[in-house]
């Protein structure tokens, strides 16, 4: 604080001045008076930005976004899995059945063979009883013949019972080879029973395969799809907590700083003095001030000084009357 020792005197009984000055005429320097005040002014909108700056920083260090980020399931879809599964299996479907027709034309081939083996040997054996029953007729019939009796009856009944024995013969390997014909062609009507009932039952089974496959990797896509639904639901929670927890902290940081704002004006008006920033910002409001009137005579000082004291006292706050005693001015 600056001392005024002409009040100091005054209060003491110190000398008094007889008579009071005479209104001095200060137009001339209304204009360079209202530059000061201009300059008050906006020394105190500064001060009053700063701290509103600094109110409105709060909080400023917590990002609005906590940056917590969501997941998207990236598997497949329910048609994509259903076509993958069905194709890869289609294929796996595809070799079996391929080996099963495989085998069953081999199987097959071989009755086929052996029924044309079996056909063929009925062949070759009617022909070895013919070739047989010819000689022995043609032995017999010649015998008779040199016996002289070749026109006789006995030639002729013999001829007709070999040809009777031939057929005899004909007819029981025809009858063999027929039921070894019906035999084969009944094995290969099982075989082909079989065939066909094994590649309906691989059907079967291999449809319910992929049934079951389906389903087992539908289930586990829908538990992964669920897994990043719950996932990002906690993460809408969390922020939805951060940003109310965020509020909240800065709300109290606020009108924490509006407590202090308040607790250092009372403590300001308790010792007539500013402090922290408020001081500095006063201190060169006064010191504006001061070298502003030096720059003139007492009696404009006073004058400029009586005429703007409102506004003076509004931007020096306590520090009006150490303007008044740098000027000397009671």
């Amino acid at each position: 604080m600056f001392l005024n020792f002409d009040k100091l005197n005054h209060l003491f009984g110190g000398p008094e001045e007889e008579e009071e000055e005479e209104k001095v005429d200060v137009t001339p320097y209304k204009e360079a008076q209202q530059g000061l005040l201009d300059e008050l002014k906006g020394m105190d909108e500064q001060l009053q930005t700063s701290r509103r700056e600094q109110y409105e920083s709060i909080g400023s260090a917590l990002p609005e976004d906590p940056g917590y980020e969501y997941i998207s399931y990236a598997g497949a879809s329910e048609d994509e899995i259903t076509a993958d599964v069905t194709a890869s299996y289609r294929e796996a479907f595809k070799k079996q059945a391929e080996d099963m027709e495989r085998e069953y034309s081999r199987e097959r081939g071989d009755l086929l063979k052996a029924k044309e083996e079996t056909a063929s040997r009925a062949e070759e054996e009617i022909n070895a009883a013919r070739e047989q029953s010819a000689a022995e007729k043609k032995s017999a019939l010649e015998g008779i013949a040199a016996n002289g009796m070749g026109r006789s009856s006995v030639y002729e009944l013999a001829g007709r019972a070999y040809d009777d024995a031939l057929a005899r013969e004909e007819e029981e390997i025809g009858g063999n080879i027929a039921a070894q014909l019906a035999e084969e062609d009944e094995k290969l009507a099982d075989l082909q029973a079989e065939y066909l009932s094994a590649v309906k039952k691989a059907d079967v089974e291999n449809a319910l395969e992929l049934a079951e496959r389906i389903e087992k990797l539908q289930t586990q896509r829908r538990k992964e799809e669920q897994a990043v639904e719950k996932y990002n639901n906690d993460v809408t929670n969390s922020i939805l907590d951060y940003k109310e927890d965020r509020e909240k902290t800065i709300s109290d940081e606020k009108q924490a700083y509006i407590r202090r704002l308040q607790q250092m004006k009372e403590y300001e008006d308790s010792i007539q003095d500013y402090v922290g920033d408020a001081r500095e910002n006063y201190l060169g409001r006064l010191s504006a001030a001061v070298d502003f009137y030096k720059q003139y005579p007492a009696g404009v000082q006073r004058q400029l000084i009586s005429d703007n004291s409102a506004a003076l006292r509004e931007y020096l706050g306590y520090y009006y009357d150490d303007l008044l005693d740098e000027l000397n001015i009671s």
